[in-house]
């Protein structure tokens, strides 16, 4: 599904059903929804900053999501 922790926050803020599983548990789905390891890590350590930084199209708003 997802090529890159970038595409499944787009997905996120477009697909209400996957920000209703994500709300109730992160982890579980951003990994049922096949991102690699490294980037499950960051959605676990809830870091922020790294998130930003994957960001690099700047016509994008970033969405940060903190439940």
């Amino acid at each position: 599904m997802a090529q890159s922790i970038v595409d499944f926050l787009v997905e996120l803020d477009t697909n209400s059903k996957l920000m209703e599983a994500y709300k109730k548990d992160p982890v579980g789905t951003a990994t049922k929804y096949g991102l690699p390891e490294d980037e499950i890590k960051i959605i676990a350590e809830k870091n922020w900053d790294e998130l930003s930084s994957r960001f690099d199209d700047t016509s994008k708003t970033i969405r940060v999501i903190n439940y």
